[in-house]
């Protein structure tokens, strides 16, 4: 997937990202999507097309650095936070599920991950609840874009994928502080922020972390290939309300 690094604002630090390179700055060009439209697509279709797609593709990539976090963690100080981590992985595989049963298509299923992630500690969580931060905004991006469309079902399923966003991010942030991390209040807002106001603007916040879709990212790290079902390949945990209502 080929995304041109857009505008984005200095919100979060490289301190709280601890080592991930690419702190939020800014960078010359529009991001934009690699697919076309399609034919006779009108400009509101083809915006949610591209949310739909790369938020699968992003779905797929939590799922991706989850299990590989899952992985990793014997004998780390994470290997206490597992269990948190087997729900999660669950939870993002039932968004990807639930995507491309309203025809969501991947773009890659090919991430590259910054080896920081995968330090087993602080830098992992600090990571975790960074990426959910900027998850949240991408799926009020799809809470417009459902509305605009008067389409009450795909904004209820933003609107429910969000919220447990949200959760993973404060029990990221929870994790964190518990190895020492100094972190913000989990209830320090009134509304959930919304920097990233489009597709386009979520994508340059993603890669200015290092991460790279289909293609190196900016930060050292690795390829990971999206391994699938979390409950088959047995890194997951089952959960609740696994559909969108």
């Amino acid at each position: 997937m080929d995304v041109d690094h857009g505008r984005t604002a200095d919100v979060l630090t490289r301190r709280r990202m601890l080592g991930w390179a690419g702190a939020m700055a800014a960078a010359g060009g529009a991001a934009t999507l690699a697919r076309p439209a399609p034919a006779g697509a009108t400009g509101t279709d083809d915006a949610l097309q591209r949310f739909l797609d790369f938020t699968v593709t992003q779905e797929k990539f939590g799922v991706t650095a989850l299990t590989n976090a899952i992985r990793k963690a014997p004998g780390t100080p994470s290997a206490q936070f597992v269990p948190v981590l087997r729900a999660a992985v669950t939870t993002e595989f039932t968004h990807v599920e639930a995507l491309e049963e309203i025809g969501a298509r991947p773009l890659t299923a090919r991430f590259w991950i910054p080896n920081a992630v995968f330090d087993g500690g602080v830098g992992l969580f600090t990571s975790l609840a960074v990426v959910e931060a900027i998850e949240v905004s991408l799926y009020l991006v799809g809470v417009s874009l459902f509305s605009s469309r008067s389409d009450a079902f795909g904004a209820r399923l933003c609107s429910e994928a969000l919220g447990t966003e949200a959760e993973h991010r404060v029990l990221a942030r929870f994790a964190a502080s518990q190895l020492g991390a100094p972190t913000a209040p989990p209830n320090n807002v009134g509304f959930e922020p919304f920097p990233y106001q489009s597709t386009a603007a979520v994508i340059a916040a993603l890669t200015a972390l290092g991460i790279g879709y289909g293609r190196p990212g900016s930060a050292p790290g690795a390829f990971y290939d999206y391994p699938g079902d979390p409950l088959a390949n047995g890194v997951g945990t089952p959960v609740e309300s696994t559909t969108p209502q």
